[in-house]
């Protein structure tokens, strides 16, 4: 699929419309993230493989579910937060059709449920909350984490084809990781990643959103794998099961960004994670939190 999400101004009655792609690059011109209208109120998207070629990434039915979320809220409101339970895996091989319904449209704040559909069953559940912008204001947050930029770092995609689509849409680099990389005293194993688009962006905060969404599930699981040899240990099966984001500032994903990801917890067959989302001027831009199923074989 083709074409810019959102990325094209809002049509008369102040909602979003697809348009041509005219941006290089893979995720310049939105494919991965792309949905189309049915005419019926729904959108159809196709989800590229992840870690397995028969099942597809959960960050392309991120993205995909919060541009159908976009596509039926007014384009003056922003998403500032979504939650998300991966129900059943998908195929790459069929598509997946987006329900989104309209829960609330508020003064300030408007909800949206978005339902993921393949062959006839529920697959993912998506609620999204948008809201009007504020003025600018002061800001808490911690410090940014000091780590070597992403000038000289080696590609972190080197394990995948190189034709997988998130080796050719995304520049991924990892800050290398001490022999051991676990804290003992806590149990918290932490990866550095860089990551922006291959290609630039349209200047369309919420096709950004979108692309942060996707981009958001690639490294944070498997940074429980560190221990166990990752990216590919053997023996070892992991899929998300939830997957939730705080939006702070407007961002843009075709500019560095340094992804925090914290593995804290693991048992029961799961694993928790926490990430955040820091820009080159030290700006916390968005906080993401995800659970995922991890059998060990």
């Amino acid at each position: 699929m083709s074409g810019i999400v959102i990325g094209e101004p809002p049509t008369a009655d102040g909602r979003h419309t697809p348009g041509p792609g005219t941006v290089p690059g893979p995720l310049g011109k939105g494919e991965h993230i792309a949905v189309e209208a049915t005419g019926d109120g729904a959108f159809l998207g196709y989800c590229h493989s992840g870690r397995a070629r028969n099942r597809s990434y959960g960050g392309a039915a991120l993205g995909q579910a919060l541009a159908a979320a976009y596509r039926t809220v007014d384009e003056d409101r922003a998403v500032h937060s979504l939650h998300a339970y991966f129900l059943r895996a998908l195929s790459p091989e069929r598509p997946v059709r987006y329900e989104s319904q309209a829960v609330r449209d508020g003064r300030s704040y408007s909800m949206r449920q978005v339902t993921g559909v393949q062959d006839g069953k529920e697959s993912l559940t998506m609620s999204v909350s948008f809201k009007l912008p504020q003025p600018a204001s002061a800001l808490r947050q911690p410090g940014m984490p000091d780590v070597p930029g992403p000038e000289g770092l080696g590609d972190a995609w080197a394990f995948r084809p190189t034709d997988h689509p998130l080796r050719t849409s995304l520049d991924y680099r990892e800050v290398p990781r001490p022999p051991h990389p676990g804290n003992p005293a806590t149990g918290e194993i932490v990866r550095h990643a860089w990551l922006r688009t291959v290609g630039a962006l349209p200047d369309d905060p919420a096709l950004h959103a979108c692309v942060l969404a996707y981009i958001s599930d690639a490294p944070l699981a498997p940074t429980a794998l560190v221990p166990l040899g990752e990216p590919r240990p053997a023996g070892v099966a992991l899929a998300s099961l939830d997957h939730a984001m705080w939006f702070h500032r407007p961002v843009r994903a075709d500019r560095w960004l340094l992804y925090v990801c914290r593995s804290r917890v693991a048992g029961d067959g799961r694993t928790l994670a926490h990430g955040e989302f820091w820009d080159r001027d030290g700006a916390l831009v968005a906080s993401v939190a995800q659970e995922a199923l991890l059998h060990v074989r």
